[in-house]
């Protein structure tokens, strides 16, 4: 259903990646697209986490006002999440019948910040504000996109969750656990959400594998900005990465409704408290553009879902500019 969409994607990051040509330039600006959706594991099914779109911006500091720090970068993101129950066609009544988490979509904004320290400890914070609810527009993106790409017709989006405004705070911590290589880096991971549209905190472990980068360098964590081309070890870079987590859920606006609403909507569930999730992809990665294709499988995050976990991919293309 969207395979030639997704093979227009990488035909074109792959002729971006290669025709990047710039061996001298220094970098200090990235511009990134994320698209993330659960028909890019080739079910053709939209259900639960069904698309995500994201822009982020980042540059580089122009100083990291801490000796410890290798390197600090700001960045500004807009994005929008969409999520459906289990059956979204047929009829009405048949999706009413069978639904078993709210329709819901997310729009915010957000600034945030990396922080990667000389003994490659990570750190990274965001605050987020945006809207859950009809405010989101998640109904209309999908409904159009549908009716364009000649989809079937969706059914039940009288049911999402009431309009709420979200504010959000949340922080990621890396701890090595080893010293790196230049084909091996293990992290321990914590991560914490705190605000009216999601609070949780996980914990788990980030394994890379491949042609990697020093810490303050790699793709992964931005690193590409600011480096010269005597700094890289590698042309490109080739990580395989694969982070498994535990997270304690304590809050979920797109499952439960708004947390200060008294009427959060027409069907709200209730979360499972423990769920696990398993993020793996791989990364390519220049000093002008990186390409990366992701894989997620999670744990349902309400008690009322049919499936035991769902899952979905993504794709990212950055490029840098001076």
């Amino acid at each position: 259903m969207l395979k030639p969409a997704i093979v227009s994607f990488l035909l074109f990051s792959c002729f971006a990646f290669v025709q990047a040509q710039d061996k001298a330039a220094v970098y200090t600006k990235e511009f990134t697209l994320i698209t993330e959706n659960d028909n890019y594991n080739f079910t053709k099914q939209d259900r639960y986490y069904s698309n995500g779109l994201f822009l982020r911006y980042q540059w580089l500091a122009k100083n990291t006002s801490s000796s410890r720090l290798a390197t600090k970068l700001h960045r500004v993101e807009a994005g929008q999440m969409i999520y459906n129950p289990h059956l979204n066609r047929r009829s009405l009544e048949q999706v009413l019948e069978r639904q078993d988490r709210p329709y819901a979509g997310w729009l915010y904004t957000s600034y945030g910040q990396t922080n990667v320290f000389n003994d490659e400890r990570v750190l990274l914070f965001d605050g987020a504000v945006g809207i859950v609810g009809p405010g989101a527009k998640g109904k209309e993106v999908q409904t159009n996109y549908h009716k364009i790409i000649g989809l079937y017709k969706l059914y039940g989006w009288e049911n999402q969750v009431q309009n709420e405004l979200g504010v959000n705070a949340s922080v990621r911590y890396y701890q090595p656990l080893i010293a790196a290589t230049k084909n091996f880096s293990l992290h321990a991971t914590g991560k914490a959400t705190l605000g009216n549209t999601f609070t949780n905190a996980s914990a788990g472990v980030l394994l890379k594998l491949g042609w990697l980068e020093d810490e303050q360098y790699t793709a992964y964590w931005t690193g590409r900005l600011g480096q010269n081309k005597q700094q890289q070890r590698h042309q490109t870079e080739f990580i395989f990465f694969l982070e498994p987590t535990l997270m304690a859920q304590a809050y979920n606006a797109t499952v439960q409704g708004g947390l200060f609403r008294e009427e959060k909507g027409n069907y709200t569930s209730e979360l499972n408290p423990l769920i696990y999730i398993v993020k793996t992809g791989i990364m390519l990665s220049n000093r002008q553009t990186s390409f990366s294709a992701f894989y997620h499988i999670k744990q349902r995050e309400a008690k009322t879902m049919i499936d035991p976990f769902e899952v979905y991919g993504a794709f990212a293309f950055s490029i840098r500019f001076r």
